[in-house]
């Protein structure tokens, strides 16, 4: 009976020690929200359970006036899209430089870049109005992917497309990814459309900013992109990005008039919260992405139950 008490509490004392691991690395289980600003040139980091600052994670480099901010599938890298100065690319867990894709200044409004399943980076560009594909390891042009009128953010939907808001066209248009081959578009009824995200059910989510304070909203179309509604804050002025957290499920919507990332039910679209962001940022803000850690809390607890298991049965 005593040997069976002493196993307990080693056990006991291991996994004690295990969660202490793993609270002194909560901010990694937790993973990231990151938020860019054109005012400030920077992406912060935010807890992205509670919305509280973590660090000024990303200045521009060569870039000026931040605006899409995008990740890869690992979530090890980000692009972030800029008025002017090119594409800088960041390590997404260290936050340090690696390269800018057709910079210079002059190259004009470059909404968003984007991993694309070729393998290379598909970037928007304002002033030839077109989707160009560039070499994810050297930043050498490839090829023109697709035309698009004044290309705002874009994502790969849950079907493999390519999406891809347009600023100047007040549209959506999907193309096949790989090809850049149109499929089908379909229209905002005002405003100009900034970004989209997509339920689980396959409904989507589009942004558009509207001139004047309360119009700027978000379109909810069903999976065959018939408009169901919408849904805003009041104050909304100039509306930008949009996502659906993976860790609550709640649709995060930024908006530049209010500086502040708004949360949204994502069944009764009824808003949760008006001001996510503490403290708040101070500054215009533009986009928002979340990155999932890789190991999570299970990836870290599971070497250590593993040889708890080994120890107990010793």
């Amino acid at each position: 009976m005593q040997r069976f008490e002493q196993s307990a509490i080693r056990t006991w004392a291991h996994l004690v020690a295990v969660l202490a691991i793993v609270v002194s690395t909560s901010t990694l289980a937790h993973g990231s929200l990151f938020v860019s600003s054109d005012v400030f040139n920077v992406v912060g980091e935010y807890d992205p359970l509670t919305g509280n600052h973590l660090s000024a994670f990303a200045p521009s480099v060569n870039a000026n006036g931040q605006l899409a901010v995008k990740l890869n599938a690992a979530g090890d890298r980000m692009l972030v899209g800029s008025f002017d100065g090119g594409v800088d690319e960041f390590d997404a867990i260290t936050g340090a430089y690696i390269k800018t894709y057709n910079g210079g200044t002059g190259v004009g409004a470059q909404w968003a870049g984007l991993y694309s399943p070729t393998g290379g980076v598909y970037i928007g560009n304002w002033n030839t109005n077109d989707i160009r594909e560039y070499d994810a390891v050297t930043g050498a042009f490839i090829r023109v992917v697709t035309p698009v009128d004044g290309p705002a953010d874009m994502r790969i939907g849950p079907n493999g497309n390519l999406y891809i808001c347009s600023w100047g066209g007040a549209t959506v248009t999907e193309f096949d990814a790989v090809t850049g081959d149109f499929i089908n578009q379909f229209t905002q009824p005002a405003g100009r459309t900034n970004d989209l995200d997509f339920l689980p059910g396959g409904d989507v989510l589009v942004t558009s900013w509207i001139p004047g304070n309360g119009n700027s909203r978000v379109w909810h179309y069903d999976s065959s992109y018939n408009l169901l509604g919408w849904f805003n804050n009041p104050a909304w002025g100039n509306t930008h990005g949009i996502e659906v957290s993976p860790f609550d499920g709640n649709i995060y919507v930024v908006d530049g008039v209010t500086s502040q990332v708004h949360v949204f039910d994502p069944v009764t679209f009824v808003e949760l919260d008006s001001a996510f962001l503490n403290p708040h940022p101070g500054g215009k803000i533009v986009d928002l992405t979340f990155r999932v850690p890789e190991p999570t809390t299970l990836g870290l607890l599971l070497p250590a139950l593993v040889l708890l298991r080994r120890r107990h049965y010793a």
